[in-house]
């Protein structure tokens, strides 16, 4: 019964629009008590193939900063067992490190002696996650020594491994976001995006948490560069466009915005700089499945609630989920008691409660005047040379 819910719910997250990585810590979690897994982690790339994002469940911010700030020194050179070894569609799908020749290439590897050591990860079983034709990703599970992945907990894993397929599959442009931040996360780099000038507190937390690779963006100490992705949206301000980017990060993305801004210089000109507004966006989808799994229903009522919660029509339900008009009008009744409203119309309000409605779009915050003369309080000033 434990392992049906798990599943399910699973099963609905993948399913519900929002994408692999707001999904990623959750499914790393269920995917490692179905197995019944020390731990898991997970890894993907971004649209061109690039290393861009990992999630551990258990490391210290240490151990994720040395793998985020040494990843091309230590855990990707030619030859190397890394993370990206595994996502080349090349052999099976699932269970390469249960192999002889794989087990062994993972204990050569600097993955193992500096990561996975310190973590007492003496085993993993991988999982590739395809999507068009080419590896995006791969899940790890890991035990400690003398508890090795056998054949049984590759054929418990292989139907999650195909489920976080579907959530690259099933992703939607209309998903809802919701703000998780204050929305005065900040920070200024000078006009071409290269220099950090000022950091406050909360952006720096958010940037510290997002998982984020080739970013240059420590985990565990302060940033004392502007994030690689500053000159994009530089680039963007220069040529009069809206400088905005949606980063994927573990159970979210992260959205910046940056806007000119200006430092008053004594006994000179204004010198030019760059005001980038930072927040952490959740799916509300994610978190209105994470509702419904808490409710006693079946999962095709779950399924009929986040569709009617998604704006879908109730018309359309027996040719989506194959149900008679009868047995929809039975499930609904259900639905509507767990939920607690009278009519369709409802759950969409109901079940996105805990999540809200989309907040209004905001443009990026404008520097204050204060700007010109000070730096407000709460930020972090830098040396001008590092």
């Amino acid at each position: 019964m434990a392992n049906r819910r798990l599943l399910e719910r699973l099963r609905l997250l993948c399913e519900c629009g929002a994408g692999l990585e707001a999904v990623a810590a959750p499914a790393c979690a269920i995917v490692r008590d179905l197995v019944g897994a020390r731990s898991a982690s997970i890894f993907w790339l971004d649209r061109h193939g690039a290393p861009a994002g990992f999630f551990h469940d258990c490391a210290p911010a240490e151990l994720k900063d040395l793998f985020v700030t040494r990843f091309d020194e230590l855990f990707s050179s030619p030859g190397e067992f890394n993370m990206v070894t595994y996502t080349r569609p090349v052999g099976p799908p699932i269970g390469q490190m249960l192999t002889e020749s794989g087990h062994a290439a993972f204990r050569a590897s600097n993955v193992y002696k500096h990561l996975c050591v310190p973590l007492g990860h003496h085993h993993g079983l991988e999982m590739r996650i395809e999507h068009a034709g080419r590896g995006v990703g791969v899940l790890v599970l890991w035990n400690e020594a003398g508890r090795p992945f056998t054949a049984a907990d590759v054929a418990v894993a292989e139907p999650t491994r195909r489920l976080l397929e579907r959530a690259l599959e099933a992703e939607r442009p209309d998903v809802v976001w919701r703000s998780q931040g204050s929305r005065t996360a900040h920070y200024i780099t000078d006009v071409s995006g290269q220099d950090l000038m000022a950091i406050n507190a909360e952006a720096e937390e958010m940037l510290n948490r997002g998982h984020l690779l080739g970013q240059n963006v420590p985990m565990a100490r302060r940033p004392r560069a502007a994030p690689a992705f500053s000159r994009r949206l530089a680039e963007m301000l220069a040529n009069g466009a809206p400088a905005e980017l949606h980063l994927p990060v573990i159970d979210g993305r992260l959205a910046v915005r940056a806007s000119p801004s200006s430092r008053l210089v004594e006994g000179g000109d204004d010198e030019p700089q760059m005001f980038v507004s930072v927040d952490v966006e959740v799916a509300a989808d994610v978190l209105a499945v994470e509702r419904l799994s808490a409710l006693p229903l079946t999962l095709l009522q779950k399924q009929i609630a986040l569709f009617a919660a998604q704006g879908g029509l109730r018309a359309d339900c027996e040719d989506r989920f194959g149900v008679s008009q009868e047995a929809l009008k039975k499930h609904l009744s259900t639905i509507y008691d767990a939920t607690g409203v009278s009519g369709w119309s409802g759950l969409r309000e109901n079940v996105l409660a805990g999540a809200g409605e989309e907040a209004p779009a905001r443009p990026s915050p404008a520097p204050s005047p204060a700007w010109r003369t000070t730096l407000s309080l709460g930020l972090s000033l830098l040396p001008a040379v590092f």
